[in-house]
């Protein structure tokens, strides 16, 4: 599926569990200046073309000032799997470590990615 960029407010509706129908839902979390974010972008482009039947969405944080601390993440990127219901709604942030070298690698890896939403979509 193609990767859909979200507002504040479409983001908020799913981490809030204001969606009732049940989905699977993977949102990457970037920053406008953030090379780490760019560098992860045809990464993330090319996983959503592999997974059928997830909703992957992309929220840039200059529109989400508190957002951080109100969900418990931090930093950019950040990877979120969602699986909507309303109030049975699950929300798990990938975690991650920084590379040592940030100026020329990747936050997270692909096949990284690719097993955080294995995990998540078994759950």
């Amino acid at each position: 599926m193609p990767v859909i960029r979200i507002d504040r407010r479409s983001l908020e509706q799913i981490l809030n569990g204001e969606v009732q129908e049940q989905h699977d839902v993977v949102i990457k979390l970037y920053g406008t200046n953030c090379h780490l974010c760019h560098a992860l972008k045809p990464e993330y482009e090319k996983i959503s073309e592999n997974h059928n039947g997830i909703y992957f969405f992309a929220f840039n944080m200059k529109d989400g000032k508190g957002l951080e601390e109100r969900f418990g993440f931090s930093g950019v990127p950040t990877i979120c799997y969602v699986k909507t219901g309303g109030k049975n709604t699950k929300v798990t942030f990938m975690k991650h470590k920084e590379p040592e070298n940030a100026d020329s690698q990747m936050w997270y890896r692909p096949e990284e990615i690719t097993q955080f939403i294995k995990n998540n979509r078994e759950k």
